[in-house]
């Protein structure tokens, strides 16, 4: 897939490193590697529709290749309501700290049609050493702990802190309060959703402009049941683990030991090069690039890769 890039003010220049082309001058935020929205349903990109990168349909966007093919891409899957892919699939790079903020889950967007679910799930590809994650209440911590601190950085203080170790793993369900920390690169599996409450952004450290708060929502949004997150800590050389089996899509991590394994299923999948390189299917992908493989394609048992490799294979339920 041919990403989509989002200017961030927390944006960096990492994902040059990744593959990734870059406007000169800009600070770049997420890379948006499998992405298929509605241009309504977004504000950060002029065009939420990552494209095919090469070969036959290159150019196209996942919505018009479902129309076109059906089952023969999602397999037993089911597009969104639009019609279009059920996944976003990112590479987010942090130079700062993003914004303190929460997604809805489905009971708070049943009562408000407009916004869209997003449950999201992060993989650390890279992290300077000291960085970290905010992610949930500390212990105590209460709503309304969180409304008298709202849009202060008073708010910091009420949030659990985790080390950010390349190769862990953390399922973030919809309703929990959350950061990404400066210096940490993470890829990101998410329900196709751009709707994000902010409390606080840190604007008294970076000097940032002024964004919105979204105090009420993020307040109705917040599911103080949440107090823990799922995480996992990385196996060794040519190990293989299931990092999230969510309502939505399933997680595994492959490590590579000259080759990857790779479960032979009649179903769409994702693959997200994280480190070294591979052959999939006659094509050659580095680190960086994400792979669709649709439902009709069987791909061999075992993929050639450098002794490097890692890869992210995320398949749709």
């Amino acid at each position: 897939m041919s990403p989509v890039l989002a200017e961030k003010p927390w944006g960096g220049r990492r994902l040059a490193e990744y593959g990734k082309v870059l406007p000169d001058g800009v600070w770049i935020g997420e890379s948006w590697d499998v992405a298929d929205l509605p241009a309504d349903a977004v504000s950060a990109v002029a065009d939420p529709r990552s494209r095919v990168a090469s070969g036959q349909f290159e150019g196209r966007a996942l919505c018009e290749l479902i129309a076109e093919f059906g089952e023969d891409l999602l397999g037993c899957a089911s597009p969104t309501p639009e019609g279009d892919f059920p996944l976003l699939v990112k590479l987010l790079d942090a130079r700062e700290h993003l914004s303190v903020q929460v997604h809805p889950d489905r009971k708070y967007v049943k009562k408000h049609p407009t916004a869209r679910l997003k449950t999201e799930s992060w993989y650390v590809v890279a992290a300077d050493p000291g960085a970290h994650l905010y992610l949930g209440l500390r212990d105590g911590a209460t709503v309304a702990d969180v409304a008298s601190r709202m849009g202060t950085a008073g708010i910091v203080g009420l949030l659990r802190t985790i080390p950010a170790m390349p190769g862990d793993f953390h399922h973030l369900p919809a309703g929990l309060v959350h950061a990404l920390g400066a210096g940490v690169m993470v890829a990101e599996v998410q329900t196709p959703s751009d709707t994000t409450f902010r409390l606080y952004d840190w604007e008294d450290r970076y000097g940032r402009p002024n964004r919105p708060m979204h105090g009420a929502e993020a307040l109705e949004a917040i599911r103080p049941d949440l107090d823990s997150v799922m995480s996992s800590r990385p196996e060794g050389p040519g190990s293989r683990r299931l990092l999230a089996r969510e309502l939505y899509w399933m997680t595994e991590h492959r490590s590579s030991g000259g080759s990857v394994e790779i479960v032979r299923r009649p179903e769409v999948r994702v693959i997200v090069m994280v480190a070294g390189a591979a052959r999939i299917d006659r094509l050659e992908v580095a680190a960086g690039a994400t792979v669709v493989v649709p439902a009709c394609v069987v791909l061999d048992a075992a993929i050639e890769a450098t002794a490097d490799t890692v890869i992210l294979e995320v398949g749709l339920v």
